[in-house]
């Protein structure tokens, strides 16, 4: 059986053009729903990974698909690759491992430049010379090379701009930032640094050191974001989202002119069985081109998928910072929740007296109260020797009871973010 006996074919508009013929390059009808759940596989695997280990989500399907993908499935290729490659060549590829994807290193800095570099080279070769055209106009021309430098440059600034590491000099600055909420930071020296932990503050194991409102590690930037870099980070962000979903359209656009220029805008479809002519779709033209023209399809679907993936991790940061919450905290807060559940979470009222002291014939004292949420598992400090405390506490029964102080409201907390305090140099 040819080609010809299973696909229909097509026709012209009744002008008297004659009938295109698609054979092999008619588009599989799955294709498209391919692509599709490929998109939605990406999606649910960075949500798995990402949140995997959330107290709310470990539980569940969400967190036995974490435990699957970083424990079992690990351990099942490597005891195959142990019986492939032998246990002295595996040590030598956990080692690389180790050091590509568990250590500080610019792999995947250089990935991404790489990547970046190639689509753009890959657009500029073969999409480019559609420009202008029937769709785009000869501005996109100074907008392209405008956006490829700016994406270079906010990618140097988000990797180059110090994210708050907390140092000898400038500990008491970041101290003084924020209170300690006697709940998830309390007063303390860093056990690694040996340094005061200012609150908010984490210790990064990749970059050894303490950063200041830590909020997650990135590989992508090889450096942690906090309280410093944090703008530069959404600024990446942002800048990323806008030009693959620009390269996308510019795709799309090109793509959209190819149907004219190939006249598939007026091509049909017959109907072998009853003869009848049916104009061809725009998806199945848009899906015709793209198996013609693989390499600006190919850089439209990636434009695609980033802008998709890059704009929902954005937006959940957003909320975050908007939260008055780091990624960090974020986990915390949600452990905080499992130990309320155990009984383990307290407010306290504590009321300090200071001890009457004599000024001349006068006594005078003070009282001061002052509340907070504790974990009754963390040891108190003891009260001053000048004081009297007087202690009530009260079960917390709901994560409502516990105000995060941190939460300056909305806008607030995104001027905080945008516009930091400069640390002392």
């Amino acid at each position: 059986m040819t080609g010809d006996d299973c696909l229909p074919n097509v026709a012209r508009d009744s002008v008297g053009q004659k009938f295109i013929r698609f054979l092999a390059f008619l588009p599989r009808p799955g294709l498209l729903g391919f692509l599709l759940s490929v998109l939605i596989l990406i999606c649910v695997a960075l949500f798995i990974l990402l949140f995997g280990e959330s107290p709310r989500l470990r539980h569940g399907i969400v967190g036995k698909a974490h435990k699957f993908l970083t424990s079992t499935f690990p351990n099942v290729i490597s005891l195959l690759l142990r019986k492939l490659i032998g246990q002295r060549n595996l040590k030598r590829l956990s080692s690389c491992w180790s050091y590509c994807c568990e250590s500080r290193n610019p792999f995947l800095q250089i990935f991404f430049v790489l990547l970046t570099s190639v689509s753009i080279g890959g657009f500029l070769v073969f999409a480019l010379p559609h420009i202008p055209g029937i769709y785009l106009g000869p501005i996109h021309l100074y907008i392209i090379p405008c956006q490829i430098i700016w994406l270079y440059v906010a990618y140097y600034i988000a990797c180059s701009a110090d994210p708050g590491t907390v140092t000898k000099e400038n500990a008491l600055f970041y101290i003084d930032l924020f209170p300690y909420d006697e709940l998830l930071y309390t007063s303390k020296d860093c056990t690694t640094c040996l340094l005061p932990k200012p609150p908010r503050s984490k210790h990064c194991s990749m970059c050894k050191s303490c950063i200041s409102k830590l909020d997650h590690h990135c590989a992508w930037l090889n450096q942690c974001v906090g309280y410093n870099n944090h703008r530069y980070f959404f600024l990446f962000l942002f800048t990323l989202t806008q030009f693959c979903a620009y390269g996308f359209y510019l795709c799309f656009q090109v793509y959209r002119g190819m149907i004219i220029e190939w006249g598939l805008d007026h091509a049909y479809l017959l109907d072998r069985r009853t003869g009848e002519q049916i104009p061809l779709s725009f998806r199945k033209a848009m899906t015709h081109i793209l198996h013609r023209d693989r390499i600006i399809g190919s850089i439209g679907i990636l434009s695609f998928v980033i802008t998709v993936v890059v704009f929902i991790f954005m937006v959940y940061q957003l909320y975050l910072a908007g939260r008055g919450l780091t990624t960090n905290e974020a986990f915390k807060w949600e452990m905080l929740e499992d130990a309320i559940d155990r009984g383990d979470i307290w407010i306290v009222e504590e009321t300090l007296t200071t001890k009457p002291t004599t000024n001349g014939s006068t006594a005078t004292s003070s009282n001061e109260t002052r509340q907070f949420a504790r974990n009754r598992r963390q040891k108190t400090k003891p009260d001053p020797s000048n004081t009297i405390s007087s202690i009530k506490e009260r079960q917390v029964k709901s994560l409502d009871e516990v105000d995060n102080i941190y939460d300056l409201g909305f806008k607030q907390n995104l001027l905080q973010v945008f516009f930091p305090k400069i640390p002392p140099h």
